[in-house]
């Protein structure tokens, strides 16, 4: 006879290692966490996260209260992936859970559901109260039609529909007297009720502002009528289509008054033309917004009240948003600046490959009381931080009025990647409007890992070959890598001068490695110089490497073996990368 392990017998340690036997302490549950387990109407599904099942898997079914299973099932499928790569083509486990046919049992009711299996050493597993299976008729909508194409002036249509309840033991069905019924749609949910026969007929008013269904071409919205406490799969859905009617939005003002980078109230009425082309209010509740901002809703006879963002003297737009009943409508109100002071626009900033950074914006200053000197910070966050530091302060003068001028700051230290901002504080005649940020800026460091001149000391006319390595760092995870493809200038400097000339150009491999011959003609340093790119990389310099010459007459300057070396260094402009 096999032994059988209870999963919850853990607490039976407290009762001393005597009464465990040699061999039941080597057995193990291989799912000690147990299944996870759900059910439907008609099915139970099993899920042990692996295609791997135990042996002897069985699922019992019991009164709750009782110890006696009334059923065993013992037979199950794997469910089919609906999602073959989530949360990726290689990662996806693909789908691990089985199930049960649909089950015939004897008595409706409720039932506890235990899985059972085999142990690491064949004893029996059991999981109890793992969850509830409520086998009860089934409440099914059979038939549902609505008659009328409705519009705004004529929302009401009649509903028909018929509606049972489906026996899970033998798939008889009876109709659903009295029922109770809900008529759903993206704007209310309704209830109706059956008659004895399970039908039911009545007129229904929509509200007018159901949304539009965006799987048909159609002028449409979507109804479905389902049993109360069902989901729609035990429902019908029928798209409704409507009559379009043509919108308008009245402001009560075609501007608002603010201090610059507060929001000031707007209100106005939103109406449709009729058949006969005369103006009436839209429905209660329909959807409208100030663009990109806020949305709102409409109030009775059309009227809505909102905020709408002071941003400079940018007009904002108030839209209705179109629905299967009313047009797409919009309507543009003009700001009206009270005393304040900001900046709307991004700052331009840009990086040089020499690590000076450049940032310049527009101040826009309204309605300035007298002449004075604003002071602005300019500020900088450093990537995955939140607080701005104070760069530099500048003095802008403001004239009475309105006015803009060009606020600029030149030649600051590279902080690093992260993002620039202006920034007006505000004093107390004159508030502070907004100070948005740039775009993320920053350039790639390069070094040269390794340089070399050889061979030392060389022979006055023998061929002296110099070697380096370039790198440059990924600013995303710090790591270092070959720069491939790089430019690289080869100085040098005779013993005794302070005058650098460039001897030859060398191209960086795919490994950042570079090479180039020269011929050895006099004493000297040689040093290689990196000078960045148009946008994304800094400039470096190598390391002096001297090289001893040696000769019995007084040579001139190196050079290359394929050929003079002239030119000198250039230096392009700033850059900026966001």
């Amino acid at each position: 006879m096999r032994r059988r392990t209870v999963s919850v017998l853990c607490a039976l340690g407290a009762l001393g290692g005597a009464l465990a036997t040699p061999t039941a302490a080597q057995a193990a549950d291989p799912h000690p966490s147990g299944p996870l387990v759900r059910t439907d109407e008609t099915r139970i599904y099993v899920d042990f996260g692996s295609y791997t099942l135990p042996k002897d898997l069985k699922v019992l079914l019991r009164k709750p209260g009782t110890d006696t299973p009334v059923a065993t099932i013992d037979e199950f499928q794997f469910l089919e992936d609906t999602d073959p790569c989530m949360p990726s083509c290689q990662d996806d486990p693909g789908e691990t859970t089985v199930g049960t046919t649909p089950l015939r049992l004897r008595d409706l009711g409720r039932y506890a559901v235990d899985v059972e299996y085999d142990g690491t050493e064949g004893e029996t597993i059991l999981h109890q109260d793992e969850t509830v299976f409520d086998y009860q008729l089934i409440p099914q909508v059979k038939t549902f039609e609505v008659s009328g194409k409705p519009d705004l002036e004529h929302r009401t249509v009649t509903i028909e529909a018929d509606a049972t309840l489906r026996d899970p033991r033998d798939g008889a069905e009876t109709p659903m007297a009295n029922g109770r019924l809900v008529l759903e749609t993206t704007a209310a949910k309704t209830g109706l009720t059956t008659d004895a026969a399970g039908h039911v007929e009545s007129s229904f008013t929509f509200t007018g502002t159901e949304k539009h269904d965006t799987t048909t071409p159609a002028n449409d919205f979507k109804a479905v009528l389902r049993p109360a406490g069902a989901d729609a799969a035990h429902g019908l859905t029928r798209q409704v289509e409507v009559g379009y009617t043509t919108t308008d939005i009245t402001l009560d003002s075609p501007t608002v008054r603010g201090a610059d980078g507060t929001d000031a109230p707007l209100a106005g009425r939103a109406t449709y033309r009729d058949n006969n082309g005369v103006s009436k209010p839209v429905p209660v509740g329909t959807p409208m917004s100030v663009y990109n901002v806020r949305t709102f809703k409409t109030g009775e006879d059309g009227r809505f009240t909102t905020q709408v963002p002071v941003y400079g003297t940018r007009s904002q737009s108030i839209a209705l948003h179109g629905t299967p009943w009313l047009s797409t409508r919009y309507a543009y109100v003009t700001p009206d600046p009270t005393t304040s002071a900001g900046f709307h626009r991004l700052p331009t900033v840009t990086v040089s490959r020499y690590k000076k950074v450049t940032v310049s914006s527009v101040f826009d200053r309204y309605e300035i009381p007298a002449a004075t000197t604003l002071k602005v910070n300019l500020q900088f966050k450093a990537e995955g931080t939140t607080t701005w530091v104070t760069k530099k302060t500048i003095d802008s003068p403001a004239v009475v009025g309105d006015s803009s001028r060009t606020v600029k700051v030149a030649d600051l230290p590279y902080q690093g990647v992260g993002v620039w901002r202006f920034q007006f504080p505000g004093t107390e005649q004159i508030p502070a409007g907004p100070a948005p940020e740039s775009y993320i800026v920053y350039r790639s460091m390069t070094a040269f890992a390794e340089f070399n001149a050889n061979p030392e000391p060389v022979r006055a006319g023998a061929p002296l070959t110099v070697t380096g390595k370039l790198n440059t760092r990924n600013e995303d995870n710090g790591q270092w890598s070959a720069l491939a493809g790089a430019r690289i200038d080869i100085y040098f400097r005779a013993k005794g001068t302070t005058t650098w000339r460039r001897a030859g150009v060398a191209v960086a491999g795919d490994d950042g490695t570079f090479k180039k011959t020269f011929t050895a003609a006099m004493d000297g340093d040689w040093q290689a110089k990196y000078d960045g790119d148009e946008w994304s990389h800094f400039h470096s310099d190598s390391r002096l490497d001297f090289v001893d010459v040696q000769f019995p007459f007084q040579g001139s300057f190196g050079q290359p073996a394929g050929g003079a070396a002239t030119g000198q260094k250039s230096h392009a402009a700033p850059t900026r990368r966001g």
